[in-house]
């Protein structure tokens, strides 16, 4: 009899356990079915911000992006200007004729040494012959 009371007692406590398992439950689902309603209730308030915020973002952007293009636009054109024998001025505009010859100096200049390749070579010659003699020179000395 004792056992009954015991198994009795027991499970009586097993139910009331199980039942507070599921009020905890169901208080905690319902919860977080509020916070889910929250949640959405503060996105869909933050919709027209972010909207505002990815069209400043694409404006700078665009912004950004147009004077790169300029930039870019201006720099083809010096390019083009020199290709063709002129330089251009920052507005794209015509400033001088371009001299490829200025920046070298004249061919006659450095062409006069080159123009002789049998005396420069023969110099070359002579210079390492008369170092070998000095070398041999000073180890018959030693």
């Amino acid at each position: 009899m004792a056992a009954e009371l015991s198994a009795g007692a027991g499970l009586t406590r097993l139910a009331d356990q199980l039942q507070l398992l599921s009020e905890l439950t169901e208080t905690l689902t319902v919860r977080l079915l509020e916070l889910e309603e929250k949640v959405a209730a503060v996105d869909q308030g933050l919709q027209p911000l972010l909207a505002q915020q990815r069209s400043a973002e694409a404006s700078e952007l665009a912004a950004d992006t147009l004077l790169r293009l300029d930039d870019t636009e201006e720099r083809l054109m010096r390019l083009e200007g020199l290709l063709s024998g002129l330089r251009t001025t920052a507005a794209g505009e015509p400033a001088e004729e371009y001299a490829a010859d200025s920046h070298f100096p004249e061919e006659d200049v450095e062409q006069s040494f080159l123009d002789e390749p049998g005396l420069f070579v023969a110099d070359a010659i002579e210079a390492v012959s008369d170092d070998q003699e000095s070398l041999i020179d000073e180890r018959l000395i030693a």
